[in-house]
């Protein structure tokens, strides 16, 4: 008899959803995991960039209302301090995460795992090595940094997303690097967070616009805003090595000089199978591992989610996918739907989407409406201070589908529930524009977005 039904290697939040949603179906589930649950969101990057975030962006409100007179705030925002405050709430979450999966009955066992074969792996720990065997096993274990090499730059310099975290201090001067899966998204985030602590900060990405993945009418806004940030961006770039602490990066407008005490690498991650021994199990040894839409791989009792997959790598797709796999594993049938996956930089403004572009629906040949709120007419993101912003609602013409939402401004987050809930349910833009939403309020934007598609 096998020890478990189901063991989830990996303890972030593909694997840790998976395991509450197999053993709230009444399966035996263990998780095995190496470090600390919670996995990189949790530890090393969603919730220590949005906590960090959430203290720099409160002291740069301030500090506007500081401009206006309202009261009085220092001049300076204090990184160790917002670190620290980091650190404790980080645990916090790890430590809710560990105590939910005991209450569900959930082993958790620390420990590196091994395949031995398709049915069995082995897990190392300090004080040896167990073997334990399931009738389904899925594989979660994420992504790692790997910091890129560049010729003149001492390697100490170059910091991936989670070393950021554990600086005491933020640097005068860095350097953002673009080029990851998701270009220069995730390095925004670090830029306006290392601009508010006061560092003088460049964004280079190789790319010809900031942020190609996002709409082109919301990059724009989003340039300027960076700009109010004093934070330069250069485009078409590739950084080259320079002495002492300039870096030389070429770029479309020629070459310039930069002042970086760091270089940040924030988006380099690549999926993770180091150690797994996948051939006893009959995988193919490197990464990505390839899943359909119902998580499995081609070996029908093993199942993989979230970033290990590649595609989405995402902490949204990797609870969804979780779920999916742990339903598969224990007698269900369902599928991953990935096509619409919310995603948000939190910044100054924040910047949010969810679907298809503009451009990207003209590609696929759909006949496109669009409609766009301009947030500087809107009461409530007045009273938050925001200067600029907008929502822009992507629809197919004729039937009215919504195709994409994408917004820059205040409560990104919150509007891009409202558009995901609508997409999810299949809504027309002709539905959204008739939705009554509270006053004053950022989502009326939405609406008043899908009203300007119609016209």
């Amino acid at each position: 008899m096998a020890d478990y039904d189901f063991v989830v290697i990996g303890g972030g939040p593909a694997g840790y959803t998976a395991a509450l949603k197999a053993a709230e179906r009444g399966a035996r589930v263990a998780v095995v995991e190496a470090e600390r649950p919670g996995g990189a969101c949790i530890n090393h990057t969603c919730i220590p960039t949005n906590i960090m975030l959430s203290a720099a962006t409160s002291f740069l409100e301030t500090r506007e209302l500081d401009v206006m007179g309202v009261f009085s705030v220092g001049e300076t925002f204090n990184y160790g301090r917002a670190a620290a405050r980091k650190d404790a709430l980080a645990k916090q979450l790890a430590d809710g995460t560990r105590a939910a999966l005991r209450i569900a009955k959930v082993a958790l066992i620390e420990g590196r795992a091994a395949f031995r074969s398709a049915e069995a792996i082995s897990v190392t720990a300090g004080d040896g090595v167990q073997e334990l065997a399931a009738q389904a096993f899925l594989i979660a274990t994420g992504s790692r940094w790997e910091a890129p090499s560049i010729p003149g730059v001492a390697p100490e310099r170059v910091l991936t997303a989670d070393a950021v975290h554990r600086l005491a201090e933020a640097p005068k001067s860095a350097l953002i690097l673009g080029g990851g899966p998701a270009d220069t998204a995730f390095g925004l985030e670090y830029a306006v967070l290392l601009a508010a602590a006061g560092a003088q900060v460049t964004i280079a990405t190789p790319a010809a616009r900031l942020l190609p993945g996002v709409d082109q009418t919301v990059a724009e806004v989003a340039v300027a805003a960076l700009g109010d940030l004093g934070i330069t961006v250069l485009t078409g770039a590739h950084v080259r090595g320079g002495p002492g602490m300039d870096v030389e990066v070429e770029h479309g407008g020629g070459s310039t000089t930069v002042e970086a005490e760091l270089l940040v690498a924030a988006d380099t991650r690549k999926p993770f199978v180091e150690g797994l021994n996948l051939e006893a199990a009959g995988l193919p040894a490197s990464a990505p591992i390839s899943v359909g839409r119902d998580c499995r791989t081609r070996v029908p009792r093993i199942l993989a989610a979230g970033d290990v997959t590649g595609g989405v790598m995402l902490t949204n797709a990797a609870s969804h996918m979780g779920e999916v796999a742990a339903i598969n594993a224990t007698g269900g049938a369902a599928r991953t739907r990935l096509s619409a996956v919310p995603q948000l930089l939190h910044g100054v403004p924040e910047i949010a989407w969810i679907g298809m572009t503009e451009e990207a629906a003209r590609a696929a040949g759909h006949e496109v409406a669009t409609g766009i709120a301009d947030l500087g007419y809107n009461a409530r993101a007045m009273t938050l201070g925001a200067r600029q912003g907008m929502v822009k609602v992507v629809a197919e013409r004729e039937l009215g589908e919504i195709l994409g939402v994408h917004m820059v401004g205040p409560g990104g987050a919150e509007v891009l529930a409202a558009a995901a809930t609508a997409m999810q349910a299949e809504v027309t833009v002709h539905d959204l524009a008739a939705t009554v939403y509270w006053h004053p309020s950022l989502a009326e934007g939405l609406a008043e977005a899908a009203r300007r598609a119609l016209a």
